[in-house]
């Protein structure tokens, strides 16, 4: 395109993908955009390829390669050369512009293979090293000068939407450039991330393909190819299920030592890039705590990496190369799984040191990362081996006073509870971590059994058992204080051994349910002092010869004094009785006397002893009357009146006295109300009849002499017959009259 005039001019600052030049092409003026495959020259672009190196390297192939990779370096130079406008074209349209710089980022050497032996072979990969570094710098450069810049959100739109950066891309680029170029490498991806949030999703994203890998090496050196079965694998790991094995492909009949061996490079590959590219950008550190990819690292250590050396005894060969170069590749990426869970504590503890944003929350976090560790025993066995534990805390602590003492305790007890070395007493601040007890326990691990050791007393042996079986409640008491004494009082070792089926020889034959037996005090005493004594009270809870803790409140002088005088006091009291009344009470059995009161109660068969059966439907035809001989006693006057009264109203009571019992103060008013108006009801209703004209009873008759009457003379004899029932000769049936109508106290 020399014979084209392309002159750039930008006279208003616009950004480049607003920008529109006029391009002068045989007398003929064009305005085309500044991005646009019309800036794109025609030239092939050459390819990165490894260098060739090994025992079969022909003659004249190093050459070879200096020479096509001159043409590469040549490539880089012509692109970085070009203009704004024209780069950013040439990358966007140029079809194979992003396959060159893609070729080097995986055909190059990463930093855990030797270089190559010829220098001259070294001296142009570094130059192509360094220009493939430029070209991604430029790429993520938004201005180059006043003229010539690219807004950030078209930038970021560019970078994301044309994949000229991915998540493989980044951690290729923190694989070659992020060991010797740390610094630059992270400008680069704090820019990326800066201006494209949608990169954290693609990386956690990665990040969870990773962890599938990492399941599918557990996988391969766990699986036993004679047997169908599944790996034997604790149920703390999870996800076998999740693998996904790639289509058309079938089961290998035996792990071979290729496969090893690319299970093992993978691996190392894999560990090394993550692990610098937390180096280089520590916010990814938040990226990794929500995926969860602490524990597949840990889980990875406890699974993967023990299995990975049985394999390579098993299979591999120790006397040739290959097989020790698998082994230190397996030697490496176990350093470099540690490295990474020491990167991840880094940065909490850079942010701690360095004061920004919250203190406690970045604590809580170490703290969080540490407990994720200690899932499993190998990984954090080794990262203290490496990385005292103990000296980071100790810091931790200077830097934050109030940092969770229970917490590192219990960190630092489930460490040194797999070593041999005891915990340094200058880290020790709070008393051990025990299940809701706060005895002070003897942090020795590992100490023999000796009769120097400090016994404690009965409170403490009773709160350690407690402790114990707050784990293991199926344990006896006395199997649980045995395990104690052996063990020098520490109840994490105790219940360690026990989970572990690691208990000591001499505790394997006791029996586990084994109760507490009592010492005698006796015995004791007799042990201490050579005096025996042979007492039916010996060694009871006022035995003044074994005990000295004796209640004295319980021991009275003298005669004690009776609660009651008498039996008459005892009678009279009636406390308990009382105290009875609210539980019957709940029972309804014991109520007030109105309540007892019901003015429709009927108490006809009361004497009889028989029940009433429910009441009829009422007859319109016929009112019910109570049959005579269910009728109380009645006097023979009011008799004969009951049967001269017409018979209605049958719901009503036939009589005042039929109904009432004898032995009541007075008549409810109520009912002599009721009475009274059914009685003036029955008077008005249909069918009613005057009364009877009254009888005569006189007995005076006429003055003497004038003769008297036949009726006179009939009543004085009736009364002459009669004067037993009346006047003064009935006098109880008379009070007891008065007495029911409230005329005298009863």
């Amino acid at each position: 395109m020399s014979n084209k005039n392309d002159e750039f001019s930008n006279p208003d600052n616009l950004p480049v993908e607003k920008l529109t030049l006029s391009v002068k092409n045989a007398g003929v003026v064009q305005n085309i955009k500044a991005l646009d495959p019309y800036w794109v020259e025609k030239r092939e672009l050459t390819l990165y390829e490894r260098p060739p190196s090994g025992s079969t390297l022909l003659l004249g192939a190093v050459d070879a390669w200096k020479v096509k990779m001159e043409a590469f370096i040549a490539d880089l130079k012509w692109l970085l050369g070009l203009k704004h406008h024209k780069f950013w074209s040439t990358v966007l349209y140029h079809p194979q512009c992003s396959d060159a710089l893609v070729s080097f980022l995986q055909e190059a050497p990463p930093p855990y293979l030797p270089p190559h032996d010829s220098r001259d072979v070294q001296k142009v990969h570094a130059e192509a090293r360094r220009l493939v570094l430029t070209v991604f710098s430029r790429l993520v450069t938004n201005k180059e000068s006043q003229s010539q810049w690219m807004s950030k959100e078209f930038m970021a739109e560019t970078l994301y939407n044309n994949f000229i950066f991915t998540i493989p891309i980044i951690w290729d680029i923190c694989l070659i450039y992020g060991v010797d170029n740390s610094r630059h490498v992270t400008r680069m991806l704090d820019t990326i991330f800066g201006i494209q949030p949608k990169y954290e999703g693609d990386a956690a994203a990665a990040i969870t393909f990773v962890k599938e890998a990492f399941k599918f090496i557990i996988l391969q050196v766990n699986k036993d190819y004679d047997s169908e079965e599944p790996p034997n694998l604790p149920e703390t790991f999870k996800g076998f299920s999740e693998i996904r094995r790639p289509p058309n492909t079938k089961n290998p009949d035996k792990l071979t030592f290729d496969v090893l061996r690319d299970l093992v490079i993978h691996l190392l590959d894999t560990a090394m890039t993550l692990r610098l590219f937390v180096e280089v950008y520590p916010k990814s550190v938040k990226i990794l705590r929500k995926t969860n990819f602490i524990i597949s690292i840990v889980q990875l250590y406890e699974h993967g990496i023990p299995l990975l050396y049985e394999k390579l005894e098993e299979i591999g060969d120790p006397t040739r190369v290959s097989s020790v170069e698998v082994e230190g590749y397996i030697d490496v990426a176990r350093a470099e799984l540690i490295d990474i869970f020491r990167e991840v504590l880094a940065v909490y503890k850079n942010a701690i040191f360095s004061g920004e944003g919250n203190i406690s929350t970045h604590v809580e976090e170490y703290l969080a990362v540490m407990l994720d560790g200690l899932s499993e025993r190998l990984l954090i066995r080794d990262y203290h081996a490496c990385y005292p534990v103990h000296e980071d805390v100790e810091m931790l602590r200077q830097a934050y006073p109030d940092i969770d003492t229970v917490k590192t305790d219990f960190i630092l007890q489930a460490i040194y509870s797999n070593l041999d070395d005891p915990i340094p007493e200058s880290v020790t601040t709070s008393e051990p971590i025990t299940n809701g007890h706060s005895e002070t326990i003897d942090n020795t691990i590992d100490t023999p059994p000796t009769r120097d050791n400090e016994i404690p007393d009965s409170v403490r042996e009773e709160s350690l058992i407690s402790e114990v079986k707050d784990i293991l409640p199926h344990l006896g008491d006395g199997f649980i204080l045995k395990c104690l004494k052996h063990y020098g009082f520490n109840a994490a070792r105790v219940i360690n051994s026990i989970l572990e089926d690691n208990l000591a020889e001499p505790l394997r034959g006791i029996d586990q349910n084994l109760p507490i037996i009592p010492e005698d005090p006796v015995d004791n005493k007799f042990l201490e002092t050579g005096i025996q004594r042979l007492n039916v009270f010996d060694g009871d809870e006022f035995d003044i010869m074994t005990r000295d803790d004796v209640d004295l409140s319980r021991v009275h002088k003298g005669k004690k004094k009776e609660k009651y005088k008498d039996l008459k006091d005892l009678l009279d009291d009636k406390t308990d009785v009382k105290k009875m009344t609210d539980i019957y009470s709940k029972y309804n059995l014991v109520c007030d006397e109105e309540a007892m009161y019901s003015d429709e109660y009927d108490d006809t068969y009361d004497s009889d002893g028989v029940t009433p059966t429910a009441d009829s439907t009422e007859d319109a035809r016929r009112p019910f009357v109570t049959p005579r001989a269910l009728r109380a006693a009645q006097p023979r006057d009011a008799e004969e009146e009951s049967e001269d009264e017409p018979e209605q109203n049958g719901d009503q009571p036939s009589s005042s006295s039929s109904n009432r019992n004898k032995l009541d103060f007075c008549q409810n008013p109520e009912e002599i109300r009721a009475r009274r108006e059914a009685s003036y009801n029955a008077r008005r209703g249909r069918g009613h009849r005057p009364p009877p004209q009254a009888k005569n009873v006189d007995v005076t008759g006429k003055p003497k002499g004038q003769g008297q009457e036949k009726d006179v003379l009939l009543n004085r004899d009736r009364k002459e017959k009669h004067k037993s029932s009346r006047g003064n000769h009935n006098r109880r049936q008379g009070a007891q009259w008065k007495r029911g109508q409230g005329l005298l106290p009863s």
